[in-house]
């Protein structure tokens, strides 16, 4: 999976760009003195002022809590780990993906999205549910107990469609 993937990027059009940080650390004697987080500000500023700039990424060795902490503090997304992406002196170390969306971007789904998406899933189920229970044979069952129709299967599967998703 590209990481355009993951940020609604698409590297095939020129109006559109990603900036990344590679790489961001700060000598013990001068931690905790806001040198990192004031890095940090520069670059997000920076690709803030490039109108067709949608995120800021970096990736980050999933055993660096303060600097995890550090980017969630700042409100930069984890989106994903990323299982043996760092090979260190012969050992696999996961890591993390963290994006910062400026400029519109967004990531592509979001919780938003994610509604829309099963509200617009819902109704075209219900809406089919009720198409074939309107077309069904309805037949009465025999005896003296008669508490309702019998609705006669129909032998179609029903194939519903929806934003990528399909329901069988």
């Amino acid at each position: 999976m590209q990481i355009a993937d993951l940020l609604r990027y698409d590297s095939s059009r020129v109006d559109q760009t990603l900036v990344y940080i590679l790489t961001l650390g700060v000598v013990d004697a001068y931690r905790n003195l806001g040198i990192a987080t004031a890095l940090i500000r520069e670059v997000i500023k920076y690709a803030s002022s490039i109108p067709v700039c949608r995120a800021v990424y970096l990736h980050v060795i999933s055993y660096n809590n303060p600097a995890i902490h550090l980017y969630t503090k700042m409100s930069f997304n984890c989106i994903r780990r990323l299982h043996g992406f760092y090979l260190i002196n012969g050992q696999h170390y996961d890591s993390y993906l963290f994006v910062y969306y400026v400029n519109g971007g967004r990531s592509p789904c979001s919780p938003l999205e994610l509604v829309t998406v099963i509200v617009r899933c819902m109704k075209t189920g219900l809406k089919s549910m009720a198409a074939k229970l309107m077309m069904a044979k309805v037949k009465w069952p025999k005896g003296n107990e008669t508490r309702g129709p019998v609705l006669t299967p129909n032998k179609r599967m029903t194939h519903i469609e929806c934003s990528g998703l399909e329901y069988v």
